[in-house]
């Protein structure tokens, strides 16, 4: 299990006090800590990109200003090692259009190649239905096509093209509460994460909670 969380601005914006919230998240959330690698997509001026196998809170790493972007703190599943080529998110180019991509949850025996992951696998089959469809269409059919087939405990998901960010939530368990998604919005800026964002950001208002089988786009 993980923790990520998902942001979209107007425009570009100090976002290092949403990665501090997901820092807090890991940390002292649910199952935490979560300590096996953490890295990050966003999008301001230009695209950066940032992968390590160390825990996001203890690292001193901080985001350039930027309007958009997505953030995984991973927790390894068992059996999976510890290792950069396992963190989070996982990259790809589709018909000219790049792409950065995570996940929480399981998806049990599902990994293509020895040595890969369930998420790579996930994000093989999502890149080849992004040749044909758009993208909330692709990321649904995926993840119907993981959950017909496949035991998992969680297909949760978010994608980024650098421009918007799409986020699917699908448990297997329908009252699963470890791997919830929620929707924040404060002053322009739209917030997905997997647990309320104002429990550990000081933060007015409320989050919605995603329901089980919705996709959103940001």
């Amino acid at each position: 299990m993980c923790r990520m969380i998902a942001f979209k601005a107007d425009k570009n914006i100090d976002a290092n006090w949403i990665l501090d919230i997901l820092k807090g998240i890991s940390m002292k959330g649910i199952s935490s800590p979560h300590s096996d690698g953490w890295g990050y997509a966003v999008c301001g001026e230009g695209r950066e990109t940032y992968n390590s196998s160390g825990a996001i809170f203890d690292s001193d790493k901080r985001l350039p200003q930027n309007r958009v972007g997505i953030i995984h703190s991973r927790k390894a599943s068992k059996g999976y090692v510890v290792n950069l080529e396992h963190v989070h998110p996982f990259y790809a180019t589709v018909r000219g259009r790049n792409y950065a991509f995570c996940h929480n949850g399981t998806i049990y025996d599902f990994a293509s190649d020895e040595g890969t992951t369930d998420t790579q696998r996930y994000l093989e089959l999502l890149v080849s239905n992004l040749e044909i469809y758009e993208t909330k269409r692709a990321l649904e059919i995926t993840a119907d096509f993981v959950a017909e087939h496949y035991r998992y405990t969680s297909i949760n998901a978010l994608l980024t093209d650098y421009e918007s960010v799409w986020a699917i939530r699908q448990n297997a368990e329908r009252d699963d509460t470890e791997h919830a998604l929620f929707l924040y919005e404060r002053d322009g800026v739209r917030i997905v994460s997997s647990e309320p964002v104002e429990k550990f950001g000081g933060l007015l208002g409320n989050s919605i909670e995603i329901k089980n089988g919705e996709s959103i786009v940001l």
